[in-house]
C-alpha cells in the first residue's frame, strides 16, 4: 500500500513539473514543450508495449517520435530561448550539432519503426534504447541544466 503511494505521489510530482515548465509558455516555445512531452509520453506508452511484446501499436508512436525529430530544428528559431523556454543558448552556438542530434534521434526512431515491424523482441528493445540514448544526449547537451557548454 505505501508502495503503491508512492508511485502515485512520484507520478503527480513529475505531473505537476511539467505543468509548471509550461506555465507562461506561448507560441513555438509552447508547441515545441507540448510536443517534447507527447514524445516522452510515447516513450512511456511503448515501453509499456514491449513489455507486453505488444508490437503493432509501437510503429504510430515511434512514427510520431521520428517526424518530431524530422521537424524539430524548425521549433528552435532564433529568440525562441527566452524563459520558460528550457533550450541551452548551445542550441544557436552549435545549431550544426543540434540538427544531427535531431537526425540521431530521426534514425533511431525509424529503426524502432522497423524493428516493431519485424516483430523481433531483441531487436525492438535495443531499438528503444537507441531511441531512449538519443533523448537524453540531446537534452544532455542542449536543455538548460543539463547542457555542458
Amino acid at each position: 500500500m505505501i508502495k503503491s503511494q508512492t508511485v502515485t505521489l512520484i507520478f503527480v510530482l513529475i505531473l505537476a513539473s511539467t505543468a509548471i515548465a509550461h506555465t507562461g509558455a506561448t507560441g513555438i516555445v509552447k508547441e515545441r514543450m507540448d510536443l517534447f512531452k507527447r514524445n516522452q509520453d510515447n516513450l512511456k506508452a511503448i515501453k509499456g508495449y514491449i513489455g507486453k511484446k505488444n508490437f503493432e501499436p509501437i510503429i504510430p508512436l515511434a512514427s510520431e517520435i521520428r517526424d518530431w525529430a524530422a521537424k524539430m530544428p524548425k521549433y528552435f528559431p532564433a529568440g525562441s530561448n527566452k524563459k520558460p523556454s528550457e533550450a541551452s543558448p548551445a542550441i544557436w552556438q552549435n545549431f550544426q550539432d543540434f540538427e544531427k542530434a535531431a537526425r540521431d534521434n530521426e534514425l533511431a526512431a525509424s529503426n524502432l519503426i522497423n524493428a516493431a515491424r519485424s516483430k523481433d523482441i531483441n531487436a525492438v528493445m535495443n531499438a528503444f534504447k537507441s531511441v531512449a540514448i538519443t533523448c537524453k544526449s540531446c537534452h544532455k547537451s542542449f536543455k538548460i541544466g543539463r547542457a555542458h557548454v
